[in-house]
């Protein structure tokens, strides 16, 4: 097996998290990776608006994922001209001064675009980790992307650290590649070459990054009128960032949220006696038991220590809750050199190794940015644009339901580390 493939091992616990129940369907798939849609979430469940705050702790810390919040900016060619834009005879055209153009943007990725950029969120897709115990995603996306193939292509940006996979394409439940028939013609084929050129950017230096997320923050996107078309400059890169924390001052606050579990299941129950059940648990359902608290508040003249208690140790929780990263002990450092190498060096290899998705994802952050740029410029041509694009289907594009969750398929693994080792089977 290549050396890659360590990348999996570190995968287990995500594994582990999202061990769906029975009503979650898996109808898609990439390479060794299973993906589910699950149908009993609400829409508000799958999506997350968020606006971006690259760089700030807080950000890295529960979101991720992909943010593209740039403003475009204007060739000397162009200056101050005019910007106007419009959507007739199912076209979409630009006029700049006198010229208009059209440019070729399909509208699968048209029309999510527009309205990401009409929205004042910037966050695209967030992975956020183990929250199946509250029916709520794992992938989330802003609304403009869900179930849409842009936002499928988005989610695949956000497997940096599977470089083994990056070059694959989802299949849908009868096994066909997913593709618009916009899109080139493009057979997946894997790249040792550039598959281990990731590989050790990425796992070098004892793999310096505790996490990514695909930005276009300080890109510098910038557009231009060529001939026909609009060209861009500037693309969105990996921003990677690391968190050290305390071992000791973590574990202590560890015990101490333990403790104040403990010491509010304890006086619940002396408090409610019987009434107390064991799905009134405070760590799994501490809403529930406020409420049963709440409605037995009568009975605190016959035990006043132990709802006293409680109290004092809901406020403990609190207190705990609202702790900052730093009170925590979590120190986060962006990796400004890092991120600026491996972008530099590899973001034209990552097109090279798949096209369909990370030129689908230059595509939406130079769109999105140039389109705030109009909105900002040009506000009422703007709003009778989004009027004219609104509620528009897509006629080009597959119907693609977006991974709210993801799991390796260990025995597409074992077939795979097989081949690899040439095993007879």
């Amino acid at each position: 097996m290549r050396n890659f493939k360590c990348f999996y091992s570190g995968l287990t616990w995500l594994v582990l998290l999202l061990l769906y129940s029975t009503m979650t369907y898996g109808q898609q798939s990439l390479n060794i990776i299973d993906l589910y849609s699950d149908y009993f979430l609400s829409k508000q469940a799958r999506t997350i608006q968020a606006k971006a705050d690259v760089g700030n702790p807080s950000f890295h810390g529960g979101i991720g994922g992909v943010a593209f919040e740039s403003v475009a900016i204007p060739s000397g060619n162009i200056g101050n001209s005019k910007i106007s834009l419009d959507y007739g005879l199912d076209r979409f055209s630009i006029t700049i001064g006198d010229q208009t153009i059209y440019p070729d943007i399909p509208d699968w990725q048209l029309i999510p675009t527009v309205a990401f950029a009409n929205s004042s969120y910037q966050v695209l897709f967030s992975s956020l980790g183990d929250t199946i115990e509250n029916r709520e995603a794992q992938c989330r996306y802003h609304p403009a992307f869900l179930n849409t193939l842009a936002g499928l292509r988005i989610f695949q940006v956000d497997l940096l650290n599977l470089p083994g996979l990056l070059w694959d394409l989802p299949k849908d439940s009868k096994g066909k590649y997913i593709l618009a028939s916009s899109e080139e013609p493009f057979t997946p084929k894997e790249n040792t070459m550039i598959e281990q050129t990731l590989y050790d950017a990425l796992s070098g230096n004892g793999r310096p990054f505790s996490s990514y997320i695909l930005t276009d923050k300080d890109a510098n996107i910038s557009f231009d009128i060529q001939g026909e078309q609009l060209q861009f400059a500037g693309h969105p890169y990996y921003l990677f960032t690391e968190n050290e924390s305390d071992a000791n001052h973590v574990n202590s606050l560890r015990k101490e949220l333990e403790q104040t579990y403990t010491d509010i299941e304890t006086n619940a129950k002396i408090f409610l006696g019987k009434k107390y059940t064991s799905n009134l648990s405070p760590r799994t359902n501490l809403d529930g038991l406020l409420k049963v608290l709440k409605a037995n508040r009568s009975d605190e003249t016959f035990n006043p220590y132990a709802m006293h208690d409680v109290v004092s140790a809901i406020s403990r929780l609190d207190s705990l809750n609202s702790l900052s990263d730093e009170e925590i002990g979590i120190k986060f450092t962006v990796l400004n050199r890092y991120s600026a190498t491996f972008n530099e060096n590899n973001w034209e290899l990552l097109k090279q190794y798949n096209p369909p998705v990370y030129s689908t994802a230059e595509t939406i952050a130079r769109w999105a940015a140039f389109f705030r740029y109009v909105k900002k410029t040009n506000p009422a041509n703007w709003n009778s644009f989004v009027e004219k694009i609104s509620g528009r289907t897509v006629g080009d594009e597959p119907a693609v339901d977006t991974p709210t969750a993801y799991e390796i398929n260990y025995f597409k693994l074992l077939d795979e580390h097989n081949r690899n080792n040439n095993v007879d089977r």
